[in-house]
């Protein structure tokens, strides 16, 4: 490939954001991952089986085109599969408790010790949430409830604290540390004191001899019975509720925009039900499994000031459809919900508090005040009383997601108004954005007419070119016309090159899921082409959401196992590209680069202009080369650095020992302003070759 550089710029200077993330509460065991929480179900409720949405996501079903095949419930077999994929059981101790399949009518609770006469089960009359985990140990030894899965660290203090009603017995309590497997000689026990015939609060603090699994039990005397809920088991290194290797993961990643808390789950989502010290879990209505609600705004929006990030909230957006319906097809969005021959389909429940749009305005304009009020107001003294006093200062906040399921696009446009006047009447400075992706782009012409005037972006999906172009047009058209200054955002995009009608990959011959897919260096070499893509348009491009940030079952940048984090295939390229020289593209001469191009080149300039940035992608099996003539330039000619991602097949991850995603420090020779540079199969490399003044 031979190339002419020019000093003429594609646009504007490149947006500063396009590294930007995505975490989704209820999917993937995302937050799961994350979260210090040691606990796997610490509130005891039944667990709520995962939805076949979910179980295709993941694919889990041997034919996604038969959702009555076979479904895999030992994810082990993956390998995007760690420690953190695990359903630990609760079980009746002294016993194990071993690998439980993920099935729909698991209960992550094993009720009989097989080596003692003690029993639990969840009944109802929990203290947190609904129901409680009895423990009765009738035996004459110590004995009670355990869970396994506990990896521990030897330079780290770790803290139980639980709730507990005596209902017979002795009231004298303790808990104990074992290896994992072992049923004798605790490496760790702590007096709980005594407990009343009422909920008491207990707490605990241990550290283990050695780093390792291990298993954490409670003991109750002999003939002993209790209740037990509210169960938590947090490190004391723990940031902000979070792992602190998920925290340095996410740094590394460095995302500039992250989106929360959805996604799907956004459109069901009460804010208020996770902030505050009571947060009663409950079953995840999108997704299936359970939401405990233990990260909630607060953690969220930390946890993006702690890897550098701002937040971008996706608001639930509400419409009297979603009382009943989780999607309603478009030649019935003009019934009333409550007409019985709609053909849609039904959530399953009765949600009247999400059924009033003018009711979610309000919510939402509360939440923007809880976020971003001073002491001065209802929603600041509530984030104060919360343990928070700066405020997070949340700028961008989505209307919802997937809107297409409730609304028309003009009943849409109108209830954006709407809501970007009630929100904005709280803090005038925060951008609203306007969901694109739903609708065609005759019906987005009417949206943007309609709502122009009250909102700061679109929030876009996918990555073709071509659809990109057709949106800018709309959006500059209109701010040419009024002289607003609406933006461009992709608020959930996957480098899919190719997708069915539910946004998956297909399996074709080679019966390669979409969760393998993502996990590759080909996913992040793709992901490659369109960030630089993304690149070219400068910033009416504001901010770009990769999906997802973290343990979407290899959809994600980052993976966090209990024994520490590390970066995928993608995270590794979204770290390239948040850390980039590269200020302003430029035009190379008579080359009109594409995505689907195996072989790419792109040039820039840096921010004061004194060096070239030279990308060069090669997403193919064959090596190639990029000779560039840059005597348009006067570059300083001779040996110039550069950074290379690289693997040895397009089929290499990540894991957490393994990385064979490699970062090689590269060279260029420039010689006589022409610089010839070799373009490896399967990398991507960036060179900066300084200017002369």
């Amino acid at each position: 490939m031979k190339l002419t550089a020019t000093k003429q710029y594609h646009s504007t200077p490149i947006s500063e954001k396009l590294a930007s993330n995505f975490i989704e509460l209820g999917y993937g065991l995302q937050v799961e991952g994350m979260i210090a929480e040691l606990f796997f179900n610490r509130s005891f409720e039944p667990f709520y089986p995962y939805r076949l949405i979910n179980k295709l996501w993941y694919d889990l079903l041997e034919d996604e085109n038969d959702h009555s095949s076979r479904c895999e419930t030992d994810w082990r077999v993956f390998d995007w599969y760690h420690s953190s994929y695990e359903h630990n059981a609760w079980f009746a101790f002294p016993g194990t408790a071993g690998h439980q399949p993920i099935e729909d009518d698991s209960t992550f609770v094993i009720e009989h010790s097989p080596m003692a006469d003690v029993h639990i089960a969840i009944v109802k009359g929990g203290c947190h949430g609904e129901y409680a985990m009895q423990v009765i140990n009738d035996s004459d030894a110590h004995g009670g409830l355990a869970q396994d899965g506990k990896y521990c660290f030897t330079d780290v203090k770790y803290t139980f604290n639980g709730k507990i009603r005596r209902t017979s017995g002795d009231p004298a309590l303790q808990i104990a540390i074992y290896r994992e497997g072992s049923v004798s000689d605790p490496v760790v026990t702590c007096p709980l004191g005594t407990v009343g015939d009422d909920y008491t609060k207990v707490q605990a603090e241990f550290s283990v001899p050695e780093q390792g699994r291990y298993t954490f039990a409670l003991l109750l005397p002999p003939h002993t019975s209790v209740l037990c809920d509210d169960f938590s088991l947090l490190p004391d290194d723990a940031v902000c509720r979070m792992k602190k290797s998920a925290v340095e993961a996410g740094a590394y990643v460095a995302p500039a925009v992250i989106r929360w808390p959805g996604g799907c789950f956004a459109s069901f989502y009460n804010w208020r039900d996770g902030v505050g010290e009571y947060r009663p879990p409950m079953k995840s209505y999108f997704w299936g499994g359970y939401q405990y609600n233990d990260v909630g705004t607060d953690e969220l929006a930390s946890y993006a000031e702690a890897v550098g990030a701002e937040s971008m909230i996706c608001v639930n957006v509400h419409h009297p459809f979603k009382r009943y319906f989780e999607y309603v097809p478009p030649e019935s969005l003009d019934k009333d919900p409550n007409d019985p021959t709609i053909h849609a389909a039904p959530h399953g429940r009765d949600l009247p508090c999400f059924a009033d749009i003018a009711r979610g305005a309000q919510e939402a304009a509360a939440w923007v005040e809880y976020c971003n009020g001073d002491e001065s107001t209802e929603g600041g003294r509530a984030r104060i009383a919360n343990g928070r006093k700066k405020p997070y200062n949340v700028k961008y906040w989505e209307m919802d997601n997937e809107v297409h399921r409730w609304f028309t696009p003009e009943e849409y446009a109108r209830t954006c108004v709407l809501y970007a006047k009630t929100m904005k009447a709280v803090d005038p400075t925060i951008k609203i954005g306007i969901d694109t992706y739903s609708y065609s782009l005759e019906a987005l012409e009417r949206m943007v007419a309609i709502a122009g005037n009250d909102i700061d972006f679109i929030a876009d999906r996918g990555s073709s070119e071509d659809t990109l172009q057709k949106k800018l047009a709309i959006i500059c058209a209109y701010n040419q016309q009024q002289g607003t200054g609406i933006r461009y955002c992709n608020t959930e995009w996957l480098p899919l090159r190719g997708t069915d009608a539910y946004n998956m990959v297909p399996r074709g011959d080679n019966k390669l899921t979409k969760c393998y897919m993502f996990s590759k260096w080909k996913y992040a070499l793709d992901a490659a082409s369109v960030l630089m893509m993304w690149q070219r348009y400068g910033q009416v491009i504001d901010f770009v959401n990769f999906n997802n940030l973290a343990n979407t079952h290899a959809q994600s940048a980052i993976e966090t196992p209990k024994e520490g984090a590390y970066p995928t295939a993608a995270g590794m390229m979204l770290h390239r590209f948040a850390n980039t020289c590269a200020y302003r593209t430029l035009v190379i001469d008579g080359y009109n680069p594409d995505c689907d191009d195996m072989l790419q080149a792109q040039l820039s300039i840096n921010r004061d202009g004194t060096a070239l940035v030279l990308n060069i992608l090669n997403r193919g099996e064959e090596d190639g080369e990029v000779v560039l003539d840059l005597g348009v330039f006067t570059p300083v000619c001779g040996t110039h650095g550069g950074v290379m991602l690289c693997a040895d097949s397009l089929a290499a991850m990540n894991t957490l020992h393994d990385r064979p995603i490699a970062e090689k420090s590269i060279s260029l020779c420039l010689t006589n302003s022409v610089a010839t540079v070799a373009a490896p199969a399967r990398s991507f490399a960036e060179y900066v070759i300084p200017l002369t003044e």
